[in-house]
Parts: structure tokens; C-alpha cells; sequence
């Protein structure tokens, strides 16, 4: 919240310093000495280029799920993209497609501001240090380096474009590009703050290093086509970068794995632990011009809500679409991979994780089964002797299966009753964690990680484990780190003091560790050998009579529709209209 408003703050402060009405003027160029005339407007600008990052255009809402939420755990509950803003989820998106061009021109407007601001910060005395400048060099390589592995290959602008001539330009190879945005990441860490004053809205040297781990990882992965000793140096640089992170002591783990979501939902900042490393941080439910939120977590990607009256005092949760649910695969990674015996598919959910990620109830009222049996579903964890119809927005509806009375199963009398199709409940919007509303809102100010000190310890363990062709005792703890805060047990290291044993381990692991969060999960499987390999692979889990048909078949028609060239977006025509020197993405042609 602090960084967006600060933006609202200084650009109303800005206007209401004008000598008269703005407009009632004649339009005016605001003067580069103007804009920059003091270090809170300089500032402001570095602020419009962390507020790109945050637009609904990219990671607030549309390249996320609409473009990269889909995967082995996760995906889109509806076969068809009926709603145009989710044709890419769908697999029925194009490169004529508006919502495709809207993402490519937003992430070249936060490369435009970065530009700026380099350009034009280093002729003031604002930035001393060169600590500003640093975070722009920063987050407009971020920028190229998501652009390029959404693109393939991509122009690389590296100025403000002045004239159509300057408009054409090529696309620089992928790899050249991604090399580059490395580069200049490593460049920042001279000058970049070690101070978490504030973290996680602002990029930290803690920031830089872990997110150069997780790129370097990126490159050394089968994703990228490099020579097999840059694999081997871009492996020692993930681990070096990761183990700078841990080495630093400033991030520890948050003893309350729901807490760290609970933070986000209620615009929180855990300046104990700060385990949330950098945020994409919203702010606002767009009640007014000072709350104008851009982020639609918890609002996509939540517990389901179709509560459509107006007594809101009443609800115990906001309005949610609830669009994506898990896979069969994520719930047997929790009850069955990597469990100890006493522990492997209980009748009861044991691991922490999985009980705040997919919960056993969602917000929707009656339906299905429970639609049919009146009298047989109560409020999740309620009085069995409840038997009214269960009230959206109100009662915690438990999922349920079974069309007889013979039959029908709830999340009340069994919680492992409808394992896969579950809403996600990572950013539930639940009134007691995000405060109340006084209308029907889908804009809101809940947060989401981009870096988590979690993720920092399981690719340092990946990077070791490939280094040295097996793990070690101390690298096995750091995972079991995260499985002691998770409250379940784990195999002993014997079991996995092999590469290939070890290697599948973490995979499990930051599949129950990071389900949800931001786009890690597709290209952690593109880095391991292919996103769409790993969505053909648990399409066979569909046939598996736990997996609901009706939830299951829109997973088998996703795969049906999909093909290789998935793993990347094409360029949109629009562009390649006007930017005559760029070509389509060789997959996409």
C-alpha cells in the first residue's frame, strides 16, 4: 500500500499546487526541470515504473491468469474463454487477440518509464548514491527478462523512442536478451539498499540476489538453449546469489505459514521475519481517486462468492469469480509424495499448506449435490442440526459429491471428499482478514509475493544438489524446514541421497510450498524440461474416478487444445504492423 500511495499522494499534492483550475488551462508539457525538481517528485517517477509491475495489465490480474496460472496443480475451471479477458487460459487466444496486445504494450511502458528515469535522474542531485537509479536499472531488466520468456525474441530498447524511425527495430534473441537483463541485475547490487525499511514494496539487495538465483536457475534449465559450461556457471551464480540471501541473515521463516497470506490480504508488512521478500503491492478498492486499486487477487483466484445482495454488514466474505482450482495432482503431492508411512493418505488433511491453500469449503451457497439433498449440507464446521439452504457470501459451503442419499459425501463428514477442483484459498477474501466493503467489489488491496525467502532456500538446495550431483545433510534441512512449519514429518535424508531422488523432492516441495503464486510454478516446469509436457502428464490423471468428470473434463479439453507453442505468447499483429523490422516468434509462424 505505501508505494501506491505515495503515487496518489504526490500526484494530488502536484495538481492542487497548480496557481488555478487545470482544466480550464490550455494543455502543457510538464518540463523535465519541473517534474524533477525535487526528490519527492523524482520519487514519483521511479514509483510509476514499480506501478506497472503492480497494473491489472500485468501482474495485478491479466498476464497472470490469464496467461501463465495454468499448469500441473492449477487451473482455469471453464472450457470456454466466454469472457474475453480469459481466451489465453482457454487456449483459444491468437495474435489478434486485444488482451495479448495489452500486455506487450504494458510491459514496454514500464520499460519506457525506466528509460526515462535513467535518462533523466542522473542529471539532478536527487540521487547521490545512485540507490534510485539502481532500482530502475533493476525492474526494467525484470521487465525484459519476463518480456522475453513470454516473447522469445523481443526489441530491446534501451532509450526513449522519438521518431517512427526509431520505432523500427528487431527483435533481439531471446538469450541475448535474458543474458542481458542478467548483466544489468548485477550491476544494481553496488548500489542498491540493504536496508528492509521498505520491504517488501521496494527492491532490496536481499531482492536483487534472490531473484537473480531464481533467473540464473531459468537459464541453466532446459528452457534456454546455452552451451553446457554457461549451464554449469549459471548454477554456481544461482547458488552463490541464493546463499548471499541466506548468508545475510535479514529473512527467516514465518512460523505461521497462513500468515504470510494473511498479511497480504490485509495490506500487512512482516517487518519481523520479512520472509516476503518484494510484493506486488495494490492499494484501494476504487471507492475514489485515492484508493484506485489495480490488483484482482483473491477476486480471480479465491474462494468462490456469488453474494449478489446489498447487505454487506452480513457477508463473512466478498464477492470472488473463484476461476482457478487444483488438480488431483497437488492433492496427492500433499497426502501421498514424500509422506511417511503413518502419515501417507490419511482420512484427514495433516499438512498446514494444504489446508489454507485448497480448503474444504468454499462461500457459494448451495449447488450441486448439496442443491438436490437440502437437509444433508450444514456450514463447514457448523451444526449438523443447520439444515436451511446455506447462504452465499455467508455460510462455508463444504464441497460435496454424490447424487443419492446413499451416496452423497460432504467435506463436513469426510475432508478428503472432492480432492480436486477445490477453489484457492491462498488470498481468500474473507472479511475478518481484509476488512469490510460497502459494495460489490472486485478491485481490492490484497498483495502477492513475487519472492518468498522459502523459495530462496529450495533453489539454493536445487542448485547444490545439481552442482555437487547430490545433496547433503544441510541442503535435506532447509527443506525440512519447510515441512516442520507445514506440521508433518519427513522421510529420513537416506531416502533421497541420490541426484534423481533428491531433484524429485524438490519439485514436490515447491509444488506444495509456492501453489499459486505468481507465474513460478510454469516456468519452474519449463526450467525442469516443459510446462506442457507436465500438463500432458497429469492429464492422465482425469481418468482417475476421485478427479470430478465435470472438473476433470475441462483439464482434458485444455490439453486437447494446447500444443508446445503454448509455452510462449505470439507477438500481436498490431505490433508487427507497426514495428516493421520485428518478426513473428519462429513457434507462432
Amino acid at each position: 500500500m505505501r508505494r501506491i500511495y505515495n503515487i496518489i499522494s504526490l500526484t494530488l499534492a502536484f495538481l492542487a499546487g497548480s496557481a488555478c483550475d487545470f482544466l480550464e488551462q490550455e494543455p502543457h508539457i510538464i518540463a523535465e526541470e519541473t517534474f524533477y525538481s525535487s526528490k519527492e517528485k523524482a520519487q514519483l517517477a521511479l514509483n510509476g515504473i514499480y506501478g506497472v509491475l503492480n497494473s491489472y495489465q500485468l501482474y495485478g490480474r491479466d498476464l497472470i491468469f490469464n496467461g501463465d496460472y495454468n499448469d500441473d496443480l492449477c487451473h482455469y475451471m471453464a472450457q470456454g474463454g466466454s469472457a474475453v479477458e480469459f481466451k489465453a487460459a482457454c487456449y483459444e487466444l491468437d495474435a489478434d487477440h486485444d488482451k495479448l496486445y495489452t500486455t506487450w504494450t504494458w510491459f514496454y511502458k514500464g520499460i519506457k518509464n525506466a528509460n526515462a528515469f535513467m535518462e533523466r535522474i542522473v542529471k539532478t542531485d536527487f540521487d547521490p548514491d545512485g540507490e534510485m537509479y539502481a532500482q530502475a536499472q533493476f525492474l526494467r531488466a525484470f521487465l525484459y527478462f519476463e518480456l522475453a520468456r513470454h516473447f522469445m525474441d523481443v526489441p530491446l530498447r534501451l532509450t526513449s523512442a522519438t521518431s517512427y524511425a526509431e520505432v523500427q527495430m528487431k527483435g533481439t534473441p531471446m538469450v541475448e536478451t535474458l543474458t542481458w537483463a542478467l548483466g544489468e541485475m548485477e550491476e544494481c547490487l553496488g548500489h542498491i539498499t540493504h536496508d528492509l525499511t521498505h520491504a517488501p514494496s521496494d527492491v532490496t539487495w536481499t531482492t536483487v540476489h534472490g531473484i537473480l538465483g531464481r533467473f540464473y536457475l531459468y537459464m541453466a534449465g532446459a528452457a534456454v538453449d546455452v552451451p553446457a559450461e554457461k549451464k554449469a556457471e549459471y548454477l554456481v551464480k544461482a547458488r552463490d546469489h541464493c546463499k548471499a540471501v541466506i548468508d545475510s541473515g535479514l529473512h527467516s521463516l514465518n512460523p505461521d505459514y497462513a500468515q504470510i497470506f494473511i498479511n497480504n490480504i490485509s495490506d500487512t508488512y512482516d517487518h519481523e521475519y520479512y520472509e516476503s521478500m518484494w510484493e506486488m503491492d495494490c492499494y484501494g478498492l476504487r471507492t475514489s481517486a485515492s484508493e484506485w486499486g489495480n490488483g484482482a487477487w483473491g477476486y480471480t483466484n479465491g474462494l468462490r462468492s456469488s453474494a449478489m445482495g446489498t447487505d454487506y454488514a452480513s457477508y463473512v466474505t466478498h464477492y470472488a469469480l473463484g476461476h482457478f482450482c487444483n488438480t488431483l495432482k497437488l492433492w496427492d503431492l500433499y497426502m501421498r509424495n514424500d509422506r511417511v508411512p503413518s502419515e501417507r493418505d490419511l482420512s484427514r488433511v495433516t499438512d498446514k499448506r494444504q489446508d489454507w491453500n485448497i480448503p474444504p469449503y468454499h462461500y457459494n451457497g448451495e449447488e450441486g449435490p448439496a442443491r438436490s439433498m437440502k437437509g444433508y449440507s450444514y456450514p463447514y464446521g457448523g451444526d449438523p442440526d443447520d439444515v436451511r439452504p446455506l447462504v452465499a457470501g455467508i455460510d462455508k459451503t463444504p464441497y460435496a459429491s454424490g447424487y443419492t442419499l446413499a451416496s452423497f459425501r460432504d467435506t463436513n463428514m469426510d475432508e478428503t471428499v472432492y480432492p480436486a477442483g477445490r477453489n484457492i484459498g491462498k488470498w481468500r477474501r474473507e472479511v475478518q482478514y481484509e476488512g469490510p466493503v460497502t459494495f460489490r467489489d472486485s478491485w481490492n488491496g490484497i498483495n502477492s509475493p513475487f519472492l518468498r525467502y522459502a523459495d530462496v532456500l529450495l533453489m539454493y538446495a536445487e542448485a547444490v544438489n545439481e552442482i555437487d550431483g547430490a545433496p547433503n545433510e544441510t541442503i535435506y534441512n532447509y527443506v525440512k524446514q519447510l515441512r516442520d512449519r507445514a506440521g508433518i514429518q519427513t522421510l529420513p535424508f537416506s531416502t533421497y541421497n541420490n541426484h534423481d531422488a533428491f531433484l524429485q523432492f524438490i519439485k514436490n516441495e515447491r509444488g506444495r510450498e509456492l501453489f499459486g503464486e505468481m507465474n513460478i510454478r510454469k516456468f519452474d516446469l519449463m526450467c525442469w524440461g516443459g510446462w506442457y509436457e507436465a500438463m500432458q502428464a497429469t492429464n492422465e490423471l482425469t481418468r482417475d474416478q476421485r478427479w470430478s468428470s465435470g472438473i476433470s473434463y475441462v483439464y482434458n479439453i485444455f490439453c486437447s487444445r494446447m500444443t508446445k507453442r503454448n509455452e510462449y505468447f505470439p507477438i500481436p499483429n498490431k505490433e508487427l504492423a507497426v514495428n516493421e523490422a520485428l518478426v513473428q516468434n519462429p513457434l507462432w509462424r
